[in-house]
């Protein structure tokens, strides 16, 4: 009769996730992960087979929960397509709730690994293309509503803001000191996106 696992193998991934996320791949050791999760070596290799194993099964729970869910669920809440976009790039930058580390896990993951690793960068793509996605989505309802002009390509404005986005998450990482670059740098992209189509309206 095979024994049960001396574990819950979601909390472990949990933990290891929030772990990888402060720490990067690198920075962290096996004997880190045993020592977070609270599990024998032998455990972990038998569960996620290596280091490299469970860090890419993290990345997938991150894409799969909350890193690949909220996005959409702040575009779909906000008011307007405007709004959408403000808050897509805010939310994505405040203060990280209780017990997370600052900035975003795919982030610090591109910042890390860049394309060295094929499985890696092409879970990447694939997020960022989810949030060019939303964005292009806001985009467009911003669009509908008259608030977007017609001169703005939404493809590229999408790359735009995501690309933006991933510079302000790489800065929130050094915590509310820069919550004032942020906002400059939120405003200013808001206003290249959409001022031309206020002034426009005012003539």
């Amino acid at each position: 009769m095979a024994r049960s696992k001396e574990f819950d193998p979601e909390v472990a991934l949990d933990a290891a996730m929030r772990l990888f996320w402060r720490n990067g791949f690198a920075r962290t050791s096996t004997q880190d992960l045993v020592a977070e999760l609270g599990i024998a070596r032998a455990s972990l290799y038998d569960t996620f087979g290596s280091k490299r194993g469970l860090y890419l099964a993290a990345l997938d729970s991150y894409l799969a929960g909350a890193g690949g869910q909220v996005p959409q669920l702040v575009a779909q809440r906000a008011e307007s397509g405007l709004a959408a976009v403000r808050a897509l790039l805010k939310a994505a930058t405040a203060l990280p709730e209780v017990g997370l580390p600052p900035g975003c896990f795919t982030v610090n993951a591109t910042v890390e690994h860049g394309d060295g690793d094929s499985e890696i960068s092409a879970r990447l793509d694939t997020n960022r293309d989810r949030m060019e996605s939303v964005f292009r989505g806001a985009l467009a309802r911003a669009r509908a509503e008259g608030t977007l002009g017609a001169d703005v390509d939404l493809d590229t404005a999408a790359v735009l803001l995501s690309t933006v986005l991933t510079g302000l998450q790489v800065l929130s990482r050094a915590g509310e000191s820069q919550s004032h670059r942020i906002d400059r740098t939120i405003d200013a992209t808001m206003n290249t996106l959409f001022v031309s189509t206020r002034l426009a309206k005012r003539g």
